[in-house]
């Protein structure tokens, strides 16, 4: 397989050295940068990253945000970049998921062939075999594909931004991702979900494969998660890092629902106050119960 070379490769980190470093390793491993370029956004990082990357990874273009970039402050800086070097193409990798060998080849070449949005499969590890991938709207919310099976491209209608190529009609028929009002989470949805909405195709590729983390951290925690406590629940509706940060949620749900959008709202800030309260009475240990039930009937679903 021959990969184009108009393909930039747009990483954004902030103060993770040792898992931007492995990144960075196996991308070299594989050979990307003989037909890729690679941009890395650090976006104020303090911990050492881009006197790594320079020491250590030369053949990366560094680039830097003041630190507040976010997702996708550092994805459209590094979009802009790749623009003007003259992409055709553009891949969003996140710097914890580790491609296996051909994934990133396939997903350019596809993306190219087809001009359609193309992501890969990212195992958490053999008890999730899919971490971050994609999936359809469904009462005007996300719900991920959780069961793959085969080999055969998968049409859905958005993709998590883990890694992704996104060829140049996405951008110039809608623009770059909205980082004022979502700079951090549902960005990644909401982009692929516009060009699915463009008549753009969105796909899953399973032959494009990679190792990913998966965050295990409260910003993507499960209400009922007896670690989140009710302060937490609450202070979490203004703080960029969770999912149900307002500002995005709310932007999200205007932009592709429209008024559909207020019963969506009103009821998500009624289970959030319904789960302050239950949080604030019930003792931790009914909590851990009423969460493994809840998370055993969702594994179901």
């Amino acid at each position: 397989m021959t990969a184009p070379a108009k393909a930039q490769i747009v990483i954004p980190v902030h103060n993770r050295r040792e898992t931007t470093h492995a990144c960075l390793e196996r991308l070299n491993q594989l050979g990307i940068p003989t037909w890729a370029g690679v941009i890395v956004v650090d976006d104020g990082s303090t911990d050492g990253t881009a006197e790594m990357i320079q020491a250590e990874h030369p053949w990366v273009q560094r680039l830097h945000g003041h630190g507040q970039s976010w997702w996708t402050g550092a994805i459209d800086l590094g979009m802009r970049e790749a623009i003007r070097n003259g992409a055709e193409c553009i891949v969003w990798l996140n710097d914890d998921v580790l491609p296996d060998a051909g994934a990133l080849e396939l997903l350019v070449e596809e993306a190219l062939m087809n001009q359609s949005v193309c992501g890969a499969v990212c195992r958490g590890g053999n008890e999730i075999p899919v971490a971050y991938a994609g999936g359809v709207m469904r009462n005007l919310w996300p719900h991920p594909v959780r069961h793959i099976q085969g080999t055969a491209p998968i049409p859905v209608e958005w993709l998590h931004g883990n890694l992704v190529a996104v060829p140049a009609v996405v951008w110039r028929r809608c623009g770059l991702p909205q980082a004022r009002h979502m700079p951090h989470n549902l960005a990644d949805i909401s982009y692929t979900l516009d060009a699915h909405r463009a008549g753009i195709p969105v796909r899953l590729l399973p032959g494009a494969t990679a190792l990913a983390t998966p965050n295990d951290t409260a910003s993507y925690w499960s209400w009922t998660d007896p670690r989140i406590r009710p302060w937490n629940l609450l202070t979490g509706l203004w703080n960029v890092k969770m999912w149900w940060y307002m500002p995005g949620v709310a932007w999200f749900q205007a932009h592709h629902s429209g008024w559909r959008a207020v019963p969506v709202l009103a009821f998500l800030i009624l289970k959030l106050l319904l789960w302050i309260l239950l949080k604030s009475l019930l003792p931790a240990r009914a909590l851990k119960q009423l969460n493994t039930i809840i998370g055993c009937k969702s594994a179901r679903q």
